[in-house]
């Protein structure tokens, strides 16, 4: 390996050990960014955001004067601070109640003595310098000092209080009334006691932070100042034995005027110059390149990007957002990063699944309680508290089970039922980052289709052209889900297509709807099968004819779609070329599909009668091709059916399920053709030549020298088994001989003088419909009087057969 060579760059680096980054250092990483690995570089970006976790635990509170102490109903007599035992003492007796126990038992059942007081906030004063000073150091501490964030945020004084001498570690919850606060505030008031070192515990517990759980104010420097220390709400406080002396701690709440997570992350969302370092400058500018790779390359990026900032470890997500100055600096690195970038929404949001953690087969993650960030003076959704979309785990920034499982394993994440199973919490929520293209902003409505179609319904039918874009957003929206797989009327949304076409004219977007819609899967299975498209279609393709390309997109759907459709869809693709109405394409189609039937030159023995009937029909009615080839195609059908089948099956088989189908249809769609032209159109050779070889056929086997090759027997006779079915009445008893016996053709049954066995007759004749019924009435009455019950042999009902399918031909007109 060749030794590195060191030059003279030691300019790149400072005289504090701060890294200078130049121009061509940040361009170098902008070749970098494509499809592959812009999640990486992204990812590796908010890693080498620093944490900051108010390491420095409790702080010493420096102000002007000296700490003291005021009863309010005892006026200008103050209590200066390091209080003596006895000033304690005093305090506890008139003011004092006792302060109760977390842990009121120990480990042996004991009960613990309590030795805390509380004295209530309205009883006590301190100095306005001592206030104030704690006011500053606390907002001074969560980066809330500044003016417009200021405002929003006050600080409350709670309670004061008094812990004795005791021999035992003790556990207090310093809150006993509910109501909603961010942080709590303790200040550690100067007085003379030994031991009584300080621990919180709470559910944001993280390994990393127990160095700054603890505090013992009797050890540090000088025991003569107040100490202050932020903590998170909801926690608990552990203060371990007290030598002597007592320990007096003053406890702060911060409180918003705030009504949720969303509007505190939006208040934090503003520029803050003091999070915006060197290092953070050129992370933004990293990202600002990721941002606009997207913008240029919309395609290869996911629709909207989900990036979570509420810590795993943390049990609330202000905790996160006021505790951990790594989540306000990625907002503020985002914000910045995105300022050229003005084609970006970025919105606060909820993550949730709605169905348990343990159960995440069945579950969905969704987002709710969305909050827009940053200000456009363009159009954007208003989107209620409750609204909700579904996403798909691609659109989540990182590896979303990685995420989930350090969510579920932190602490307060885990229950444990009495059968000793660990189940986690149903619906855990956290919080997070959604951004998403200003275009794309009508996803956010796609979990309701019927919903979002009403909406491009409704501003497509405005007179006004400044919804046009938006309305090519939404449509595009539509078209490019991928989160459901919702039924979508294409019909409908062809005819919006349609009127977009004549407002905005033949722009790249359009063309870009036009080939999502001929991608779409649910559209090519419904191309063919779906006859309200054919009339938006036709419309479609006239509002296309001035792009030139539009036949070749349009020829290569049909291509696919048909090699997934025959010959399944054979007759349905029959029916869609003749109702299509522009004739360049029409043709182009039918070669296509001739081309796919006839992969040789020769006409292959593989393919089906009913295809070869079907591309007949169809060529005979287009009447674009020449006569000598339809006449080839059927002189070919012929020859196939002389060919391949014996005598009795010709007009089973063949006449009546395919060539007369295929008559009465030609024949329907001519006259149709006719109609729509006002014009008379000539019959075909090629219908001619099979009409007049059909019709001889039947002509031969409905004349009396006309014989069936059959070895059945000229009568039906069913088997015992089967007559065993007759009920055991009189009348169904003497058709049970007649069945059974093969030599008699006809049974006479007189039904006039009963109608009950008459009734149970008629009921066992449904079940043999071989057999031939005729009723003869008496001619005075009118009423039936005798029943002729007659056997039809193989012939005769092949003979009825021929009759009726000549009667068909003859009366083809009639049709």
């Amino acid at each position: 390996m060749d030794e590195m060579d060191v030059t003279d760059d030691e300019d790149m680096l400072s005289d504090s050990g701060t890294w200078i980054y130049c121009d061509e250092d940040i361009h170098s990483l902008d070749d970098e960014i494509n499809e592959n690995n812009w999640r990486y570089i992204f990812q590796e970006i908010l890693n080498a955001i620093h944490e900051n976790k108010l390491n420095d635990g409790a702080r010493p509170l420096t102000f002007d004067g000296t700490c003291k102490l005021r009863i309010k109903k005892f006026g200008d007599v103050p209590f200066t601070f390091p209080l003596a035992s006895a000033s304690c003492s005093r305090l506890i007796c008139e003011h004092g109640k006792p302060l109760s126990l977390a842990n009121k038992y120990d480990f042996c059942g004991t009960k613990v003595m309590n030795t805390a007081w509380q004295i209530d906030s309205s009883t006590i004063d301190f100095p306005l310098s001592f206030s104030a000073a704690v006011r500053s150091n606390v907002f001074e501490q969560l980066h809330l000092n500044t003016p417009d964030l200021s405002e929003h945020f006050d600080l409350n004084l709670h309670k004061l209080f008094m812990f004795g001498p005791c021999t035992e570690t003790k556990i207090y919850n310093f809150d006993d009334k509910l109501f909603i606060y961010l942080a709590t505030v303790l200040v550690f008031l100067p007085s003379h006691y030994t031991g009584g070192t300080y621990r919180f515990i709470d559910d944001n517990d993280d390994d990393e932070d127990l160095h700054r759980h603890l505090f013992n104010q009797h050890e540090s420097d000088n025991n003569s100042k107040p100490f202050i220390l932020i903590l998170p709400p909801d926690c608990q406080h552990e203060i371990q034995s007290i030598e002597k002396g007592f320990k007096l701690l003053l406890v702060y709440h911060l409180v918003s005027n705030t009504n949720s997570i969303q509007q505190l992350i939006s208040l934090l969302s503003k520029p803050r110059n003091h999070l915006m370092t060197i290092e953070n400058i050129f992370l933004s500018q990293r990202l600002q390149r990721i941002f606009t790779y997207w913008e240029n390359n919309p395609l290869k990026m996911p629709t909207k990007l989900i990036i979570p900032i509420q810590h795993p470890v943390d049990y609330s997500p202000y905790f996160s957002m006021l505790f951990r100055d790594k989540y306000r600096t990625i907002i503020e690195i985002l914000m910045t990063a995105m300022k050229p970038c003005f084609s970006f929404l970025v919105y606060s949001a909820t993550l949730q699944h709605d169905e348990p953690f343990g159960k995440r087969a069945d579950s969905r993650l969704l987002i709710h309680s969305l909050e827009l960030l940053n200000t456009t003076d363009q159009f954007t959704l208003d989107l209620d508290v409750q609204h909700e979309r579904t996403i798909i785990p691609n659109e989540i920034l990182g590896e979303l089970h990685m995420y989930i499982d350090s969510f579920e394993q932190a602490g307060g994440r885990q229950q444990v039922v009495p059968t000793g199973e660990q189940i986690f919490r149903n619906y855990s929520k956290f919080q997070v980052l959604l951004i998403i293209p200003y275009e794309y902003q009508w996803d956010l409505l796609l979990d309701d289709h019927s919903f979002a179609c009403h909406h491009l319904s409704y501003m497509l039918s405005l007179p006004t052209r400044s919804l046009n874009n938006l309305s090519l957003n939404l449509l595009h929206c539509i078209l490019s889900d991928k989160t459901s797989s919702p039924i979508l009327s294409f019909d409908q949304l062809i005819h919006y297509l349609i009127i977009l076409r004549t407002r905005v004219g033949l722009t790249p977007k359009l063309v870009q709807l036009i080939k999502l819609i001929f991608q779409h899967k649910q559209f090519k299975d419904e191309l063919f099968s779906n006859e309200k498209l054919y009339q938006w279609l036709n419309q479609l393709v006239q509002s296309f004819e001035s792009w030139p390309m539009f036949y070749m997109e349009f020829l290569e759907l049909f291509r696919k779609t048909i090699s997934s459709s025959m010959p399944t869809k054979l007759n349905e693709i029959i029916q869609f070329l003749l109702q299509f109405s522009n004739e360049i394409l029409r043709n182009l189609f039918i070669n296509t599909l001739l081309r796919s039937i006839f992969k040789r030159r020769a006409l292959p023995r593989q393919i089906l009668l009913s295809t070869l009937c079907s591309l007949l029909h169809l060529l005979i009615v287009d009447g674009s091709y020449a006569f000598d080839s339809l006449l080839n195609l059927a002189y070919h059908i012929i020859k196939r059916i002389r060919k391949i089948s014996v005598d009795d099956e010709i007009i089973e088989k063949y006449f009546k399920m395919h060539l007369i189908p295929m008559l009465i249809n030609i024949y329907r769609d001519v006259k149709k053709k006719e109609k729509k032209i006002h014009s008379i159109i000539p019959l075909s050779p090629a219908f001619i030549l099979i009409y007049e070889y059909c019709l001889n056929t039947l002509n031969y086997y409905c004349s009396s020298n006309g014989s069936f090759s059959s070895s059945s027997s000229s009568l039906n006779v069913i088997s015992m088994n089967e007559a065993l079915l007759i009920c055991p009445c009189t009348s169904c008893a003497r058709l049970h001989s007649f069945l059974i016996d093969s030599k008699i053709s006809t049974l006479i049954v007189d039904v006039s003088s009963n109608l009950v066995p008459d009734h149970c007759l008629r009921h066992t004749l449904n079940k043999f419909p071989m057999l031939s019924i005729e009723y003869q009435h008496d001619p005075y009455t009118g009423r039936e009087q005798t029943l002729i019950i007659s056997k039809c042999g193989y012939e005769q009902e092949q003979k009825q057969l021929c009759f009726h399918l000549r009667r068909l031909l003859v009366q083809l007109h009639r049709l």
